[in-house]
């Protein structure tokens, strides 16, 4: 679930003004539908989008979010200055560039990223210590934990927060758990099949080939695609 306030900013102008929406709503709704409709612990959710500290990712957590993702905060980490100019190959920090001597100038090395989030992971746990809680996944969908802030702003006094915040229940279940969770199987795939019969050089020169498939169903639209992949 991606919010529109993330970005670079080198898309048209008219889709940086008007296309998209905040992740809290997109988050929220997802959320609660698949709680509504006993699916959520089937489905790790993550978000992003114009995330800048820890408090963005509680926020996302007590709406509902798994996984968090930052985007343009670990580039600008990394040396990006927000030139807006990604599209043009002309990154003045060689980030976005294919340009030789623009990617001479890029700055950012891995250590200013690992600290980055080293530090945000920090401010994650003291906040979750503050609150009482040991883990992340003791606040995910806890709504309950969030209000209003008290600012009465003419643009904002006829918004509803109700909806993001009201809770349908509390969860059941662990994202840990669900990560480790073993990977659901449709049964075998026919490109392991084929690339089986390759890993044996024997066979594959006796049969002069792959062997020939009887049938295929429409379901295997994605069939040859690791075979292209060699």
């Amino acid at each position: 679930i991606s919010g529109h306030d993330g970005g670079t900013g080198a898309s048209p102008i008219s889709s940086i003004k008007h296309a998209g929406g905040p992740w809290e709503l997109g988050l929220t709704e997802t959320h609660q539908t698949l709680i509504e409709n006993g699916l959520r612990e089937r489905v790790i959710l993550r978000v992003d989008g114009g995330f800048r500290s820890g408090v963005d990712v509680l926020m996302a957590a007590a709406m509902g979010a798994d996984e968090y993702g930052f985007g343009s905060l670990a580039m600008i980490a990394t040396g990006c200055v927000m030139a807006r100019i990604c599209h043009t190959n002309n990154c003045p920090v060689g980030v976005a560039s294919q340009r030789e001597e623009l990617r001479a100038r890029f700055p950012g090395v891995p250590g200013d990223l690992v600290n980055f989030f080293l530090y945000v992971a920090e401010e994650v746990r003291g906040m979750l210590a503050q609150l009482g809680y040991e883990k992340l996944d003791d606040i995910i969908g806890r709504t309950d934990l969030l209000k209003p802030r008290d600012i009465s702003l003419v643009k904002t006094q006829h918004l509803d927060l109700n909806y993001i915040l009201s809770n349908v229940g509390l969860p059941k279940w662990s994202s840990t758990a669900i990560r480790t969770q073993e990977v659901h199987s449709n049964g075998p795939v026919l490109d392991d099949i084929l690339l089986s019969d390759l890993e044996d050089p024997v066979r594959f020169r006796q049969t002069k080939g792959f062997p020939v498939v009887p049938s295929v169903p429409n379901a295997l639209e994605n069939l040859t695609t690791r075979l292209i992949q060699l």
